[in-house]
C-alpha cells in the first residue's frame, strides 16, 4: 500500500475582507517532520486552522491520500487522521490528567490499553495521572495535549508553537517525544518561533511570509544553511 501524504495546494484563507493566505502549497509525508517557519503574523496558525477545518473561509486543496478534507467539519478531519494541537493551555483544568486522557479515547477503543500506550511515549505523565490538569507545568501541559492527540491514532499532527514558554531542558525533551512519534510513522508539521530547535528535527522546511511560501528547502542540516538562516533573520 502506498504511503499517505498530507498535500496542501493553493490554499487561500480570509478573515473578513483580509486575504491572509494567498496560495500556500506544502506537503508532509508519513514519518516526516516538516517545519513551517516565519515571523509572527505571517499566517502559520491560519494555515493550521484551515487544514483542520476551523476557518470559516478557506479555499484550495487539502488532501490526505486520495481523500479531500477541505470543507469537512473539524471533527471529521480529526477522525480522518489529521489532528491539530494548538498553542497555549487547552486541557480541562479541573479534571485530572487521567480524565483528560480518557475523554480523548475513541469509543471503540480499549481506554486502559490506549492510555498505557501513550504513556510509553510520554512517561512523565504517569506520575501525574491523578493530578488536576490546571496545576501542570507548561511542559507537562504540552505533553498532555500531544498525548490526547495521539489517542486519536493520527497519521499527521499539526503542532502549533509546541515549545512556547518551556524551559530549555523541557524543550529538549519535547524534541525527543517528537522523534518517538516519527518512529511510529506519524507525520509532523511544526509551526514554531524556536527555529534552530525545529530545524534540528526537520529535513523539510517551508518559510512563510505574508501568506505565501517564500522558500522551500530539504536537507539533513538545514540549521547550517546560511540562506535559510538569513531568510529567518537569524
Amino acid at each position: 500500500m502506498a504511503n499517505k501524504s498530507l498535500e496542501i495546494r493553493d490554499l487561500h484563507a480570509y478573515y473578513g475582507q483580509s486575504h491572509v493566505l494567498q496560495g500556500v502549497t506544502l506537503t508532509v509525508k508519513e514519518a516526516e517532520c516538516v517545519a513551517l517557519l516565519g515571523r509572527n503574523g505571517v499566517g502559520k496558525t491560519t494555515t493550521f486552522l484551515s487544514i483542520a477545518g476551523l476557518m470559516d473561509k478557506a479555499m484550495g486543496h487539502v488532501q490526505l491520500g486520495e481523500a479531500s478534507l477541505l470543507g469537512l467539519p473539524s471533527h471529521r478531519i480529526s477522525k480522518s487522521g489529521v489532528v491539530y494541537v494548538p498553542a497555549g493551555r487547552r486541557a480541562f483544568a479541573r479534571l485530572t490528567v487521567r480524565d483528560n486522557l480518557e475523554m480523548a479515547v475513541p469509543r471503540s477503543v480499549n481506554k486502559r490499553q490506549a492510555i498505557e500506550d501513550v504513556l510509553t511515549v510520554f512517561p512523565g505523565l504517569r506520575e501525574r495521572l491523578n493530578v488536576q490538569a490546571g496545576v501542570l507545568s507548561g511542559g507537562q501541559n504540552q505533553m498532555l495535549k500531544m498525548a490526547r492527540a495521539l489517542l486519536v491514532n493520527p497519521s499527521f499532527l499539526l503542532l502549533d508553537e509546541p515549545t512556547e514558554g518551556l524551559a530549555p531542558q523541557v524543550v529538549q525533551q519535547m524534541g525527543e517525544h517528537i522523534r518517538e512519534l516519527l518512529k511510529r510513522g506519524v507525520g509532523v508539521l511544526i509551526a514554531e518561533q524556536n527555529a534552530r530547535w525545529t530545524l534540528r528535527l526537520s529535513k523539510h522546511l517551508y518559510i512563510l511570509d505574508k501568506g505565501l511560501i517564500k522558500m522551500e528547502r530539504t536537507g539533513d542540516n538545514l540549521y547550517d544553511d546560511e540562506e535559510v538562516m538569513s531568510n529567518l533573520g537569524l
